[in-house]
């Protein structure tokens, strides 16, 4: 079932719990009364028609608007993206991390198995953790910085040379899906590590590992089939003014 602009914001949760995280990246708290999505974006100053392609491309697997994506300014697409990657590193590796370090301190006879999945996953967060950085310091400023020149039809000092030093199609050729790491992870876990005898805290690291590993899914869905070929295509129009 599609989510409208018409139905209670409410009963949008309480049809996929699973998107109150996305609704919170675009400054959306609960609380929202009868309301209705239209009224919620409105109050929240959020641009309706995105908020309603993200959250059905989250609700449904199967649907994915890549051209009305595409016509979403790029300006909100990253304000997006920033937002959630706050998500990830705020909260959602942080409590992993602890819910690892908190599965060390159970009865177990697997200690060298923990302190492998400790070891992996620390390492993945520090890659992550690069990864998000790159992208908030070299591929965000650029993707601003094109849309700005398409936009404007001037390329300012700035803007040369931000666009001089970086290319949509390198980040493309090294913009792998970080979370395999994550499946490889979880993998590790169902296959080789004996459960501690209170086997809730060790369901439920695998657990928030598939719900991060799925939202990891989407949003490397939205930069490689949305962002970037479109500005891909900007790059294109700007190599003809120049």
């Amino acid at each position: 079932m599609r989510i409208t602009k018409d139905m209670k914001m409410a009963d949008v949760i309480q049809m996929n719990y699973m998107l109150i995280p996305v609704i919170h990246r675009f400054g959306i708290n609960l609380g929202f009364g009868d309301k209705t999505v239209k009224e919620i974006c409105e109050e929240t100053q959020v641009d309706l028609n995105f908020f309603l392609q993200l959250v059905n491309t989250y609700h449904d697997k199967d649907y994915f608007p890549k051209e009305e994506l595409q016509s979403i300014p790029s300006k909100d697409l990253v304000a997006y993206l920033k937002m959630t990657h706050s998500c990830y590193l705020n909260d959602k590796l942080s409590e992993i991390e602890d819910l690892i370090v908190a599965l060390q301190h159970t009865e177990s006879e697997d200690k060298k198995y923990i302190l492998l999945i400790k070891d992996f996953y620390e390492a993945y967060k520090n890659e992550m953790t690069e990864h998000i950085i790159h992208e908030e310091e070299v591929v965000f400023p650029y993707v601003l910085a094109v849309e700005e020149i398409c936009k404007t039809g001037v390329i300012s000092e700035k803007n040369q040379k931000i666009y001089d030093s970086f290319s949509i199609l390198k980040y493309q050729d090294v913009h792998d899906d970080v979370e395999e790491k994550l499946m490889d992870l979880r993998i590790i876990m169902i296959k080789y590590l004996t459960p501690p005898l209170d086997a809730s805290l060790y369901h439920k690291i695998i657990q928030t590992l598939f719900i991060l590993e799925q939202d990891l899914s989407y949003h490397s869905r939205i930069e490689n089939k949305v962002l970037i070929p479109k500005i891909v295509g900007m790059e294109k129009i700007i190599s003809e003014m120049n």
